[in-house]
């Protein structure tokens, strides 16, 4: 059987590319090497944030599931930069794990025209106008396109004090791509990431702590106060931690030379941020629940590459967690990426038209941006399998555009990650108007159902109607209705064209 898309890598990127892929074409498959890791969370619990809840919005417009999901699964949430401009007002959820990668796994399992198969493939072979993927078993799977989502798995490498482990993830084996890429003449390079470690929850000093609650808001439609009722927790690193760490720091895999690579700039470890910032005090450290009955506390802000004996000393030294316990240990991570500079804006390489890169491949960091890369390459790879023109995310018009030109024309030397700063246009590449903006290109790439279509153009509708209204009420010196029924009045005549055509 040949495929019209085969996607590998079951992470952000790989789930929405299968996914978008099965609403524009049939015969789509998802290779996997486990399934049981289909929609899990790799690092942090937690969706959005800064530039990052503008892509998850309007991912939603587009027709992806990652705003579904986290809507279904979120247990705490926070709206961030609420006293500046409407253009920065982000959304970060905290996410049940569990809930989460299940809705996941429930959405496609019931697509019937995708085929999920457990394998790992060993090699890729490009003839004609075919890819032909070869698996451990040597059997081979023929298909038009391909879409590689297969994050940091590819030549990778754990590292926890002077210990090395060649891993993708901790335990999970990695992907042996490298040869057959390398015959496609791509550059590879090399960055790194790193995730901290999880605590007890039950072996906490509340009272020297501080709690964060959840915003009980009414903000971008969404109301927060269902399945939204988790604390969040922030304690500080002191002075003793920061001497504890630069006497412990050379026995690092980065100051022993086992980790040469550049990491997120934006997620330093608590060793860099000691580093380059010696004279702070204390650094936040945000605990955060990683579901409704896990008993893991994430700690964000407290990534390290410790050895584990160093891990547990340093847990005692926090305040509130002195008498805490490590569930999981914290460790960096290597592996392999490709300049994404190689690349069309449709995500398929220059040369090799029918093969498709997203993801932590393409030097992003982040779920957002695997998940918004995923997207493209999955709309492109079945819109080129059934011989559509191909979709170029524009950068005037969404975030996941300003990504995409960023990533193909600059390339990265870092983990690239999106920011509202990266912009010119932020003050329209707002959250509250994504439908506004991209409700006409989902319908015209093929992306969103017609059910979905149709209650976001009521709403667009709707609010056209209410301005006018308000117009007409003695309010024609309001610079903003203005403002807005000029927005609104663009998109009219195509919503009152294409509503009821269903």
């Amino acid at each position: 059987m040949i495929f019209n898309v085969i996607v590998i890598g079951s992470g952000h990127a790989g789930i929405e590319a299968v996914c978008v892929s099965s609403k524009i074409c049939n015969k789509v498959k998802l290779i996997t090497s486990n399934i049981e890791s289909i929609g899990i969370l790799s690092c942090n619990p937690s969706i959005g944030g800064i530039g990052k809840s503008h892509i998850v919005q309007e991912l939603e417009i587009l027709g992806g599931i990652i705003s579904e999901s986290s809507d279904y699964s979120r247990i705490h949430s926070k709206i961030l930069n609420f006293k500046k401009g409407e253009s920065v007002h982000s959304l970060r959820y905290q996410i049940d794990r569990i809930l989460y990668k299940n809705y996941i796994l429930k959405l496609l399992f019931i697509k019937k025209n995708i085929v999920i198969e457990q394998n790992d493939i060993k090699s890729i072979v490009r003839f004609k106008k075919k890819i032909l993927l070869i698996d451990i078993f040597n059997c081979i799977n023929i298909s038009k396109n391909i879409i590689l989502c297969v994050g940091t798995f590819i030549n990778s490498k754990i590292c926890i004090g002077k210990n090395i482990f060649k891993f993708g993830r901790y335990n999970e084996k990695t992907f042996n791509l490298s040869i057959s890429l390398k015959k496609i003449k791509l550059f590879i390079s090399r960055l790194k990431t790193g995730t901290p470690p999880r605590i007890d929850i039950n072996y906490i000093n509340y009272n020297k702590i501080s709690i964060q609650y959840s915003d009980y808001t009414k903000y971008f439609g969404k109301i927060f106060n269902y399945n939204n009722n988790i604390k969040c927790f922030i304690t500080k690193t002191n002075i003793n931690i920061h001497k504890f760490i630069k006497k412990k720091f050379k026995n690092t895999s980065i100051y022993i030379g086992n980790i040469s690579s550049l990491g997120p700039r934006y997620c330093p470890s608590i060793e860099d941020k000691i580093y380059k910032f010696p004279t702070t005090k204390n650094h936040q450290i945000f605990l955060e629940p990683e579901g409704y009955y896990s008993r893991e506390l994430y700690l964000n802000g407290l990534s390290t590459s410790l050895s584990l004996e160093n891990q547990k000393k340093l847990i005692k030294k926090i305040i509130g967690l002195n008498y805490n316990y490590i569930i999981r240990f914290a460790y960096n991570i290597e592996y392999d990426y490709f300049d994404p500079r190689c690349l069309n804006q449709t995500l398929n390489i220059k040369f090799a038209s029918n093969i498709f890169l997203s993801g932590q491949i393409n030097g992003t960091t982040g779920y957002e941006e695997a998940a918004a890369q995923g997207f493209v390459a999955g709309v492109n790879a079945s819109r080129k399998s059934i011989n559509l023109p191909l979709w170029k995310p524009k950068k005037w018009n969404s975030y996941i555009g300003v990504m995409i030109n960023d990533l193909t024309c600059l390339g990265t030397q870092e983990p690239y990650r999106i920011f509202t700063a990266r912009t010119k246009f932020k003050l329209f590449l707002r959250i509250d108007n994504s439908i506004f903006r991209l409700i006409n290109l989902a319908f015209l790439i093929g992306s969103t159902t017609k059910i979905k279509f149709k209650y976001y153009s009521n709403i667009i509708y709707n609010t056209y109607i209410n301005l006018f209204n308000i117009l007409n009420n003695n309010l024609k010196k309001n610079f903003f209705v203005y403002k807005n029924i000029i927005i609104m009045s663009k998109y009219y005549g195509y919503i009152k064209k294409y509503l009821f055509k269903f």
